[in-house]
C-alpha cells in the first residue's frame, strides 16, 4: 500500500506540473499529502505492535480510521482535479 500511494503521489504531481506547471491549483494537494503521511504513520506504527509496546495497536488502528476518511477526502476532491483535464 505504501508504495501505491507514493506512486500515486508521484503520478499525481508529475501530471500536474506537466499540466498546469507548477502545483497547487486546489485542496486536493494537502488532502494528498496528508493521506501519504498518514500511510507512512500506519506503516510504521504496524511495524511496532508488540505487547512490550501497548500504544502501537491504538495508534495503528486510530491511524487507520483516520485515514480511511483520507481517501474519501482524496478521492472526492480527486475527481474534481480530473474533471479539469477532461475537455
Amino acid at each position: 500500500m505504501v508504495v501505491m500511494v507514493v506512486l500515486l503521489l508521484a503520478i499525481g504531481l508529475v501530471g500536474t506540473v506537466g499540466y498546469y506547471g507548477n502545483l497547487g491549483h486546489s485542496v486536493h494537494l494537502p488532502v494528498g499529502l496528508t493521506v501519504v503521511a498518514l500511510t507512512l504513520l500506519s506503516a510504521w506504527s504496524a511495524t511496532q505492535i508488540n505487547p512490550k509496546r501497548p500504544w502501537a495497536r491504538p495508534l495503528h488502528v486510530g491511524t487507520n480510521i483516520t485515514l480511511l476518511l483520507g481517501f474519501i477526502a482524496v478521492s472526492l476532491t480527486g475527481w474534481s482535479v480530473v474533471q479539469k483535464y477532461l475537455p
